[in-house]
């Protein structure tokens, strides 16, 4: 992906990105030697560390969940550079799976949605 790219993506799309990668990052970390090991797991720490400034103290609930989520995920990665903790490592693969798969399904459910049109946004809840 090169820059221009990263550039034109929707925040959404930015966010699904960089879950992808975050997967792939914890997955590469869990078969490699601890100098490749180390390096997954920095870069993965970087990408949740931008994925937490991407939060808005209007996200309502959900942010803040996912703000605590990306916190625990963030230092569990430098804990298990620290001890090199393999069943860390999965879990947090484990959990980076769980968050991709969420935010895909969102995307796709989204993206199915009508939007509504017309009168107050809150009026068209159902």
């Amino acid at each position: 992906m090169n820059p221009t790219q990263l550039y034109e993506m929707r925040p959404e799309e930015l966010t699904q990105a960089m879950l992808h990668a975050l997967v792939y990052h914890y997955e590469r970390a869990q078969d490699s030697t601890i100098a490749e090991r180390n390096r997954h797991l920095r870069q993965a720490r970087e990408l949740l560390v931008k994925l937490h400034q991407g939060l808005h103290d209007g996200g309502g609930i959900i942010a803040a969940q996912l703000d605590e989520i990306y916190l625990y995920m963030a230092n569990a990665s430098v804990e298990a550079i620290i001890d090199q903790d393999k069943k860390k490592i999965a879990e947090l693969h484990t959990l980076a799976s769980d968050l991709d798969q969420t935010w895909s399904e969102a995307m796709t459910r989204a993206k199915n949605q009508s939007v509504p049109t017309g009168g107050n946004r809150y009026e068209n809840y159902e």
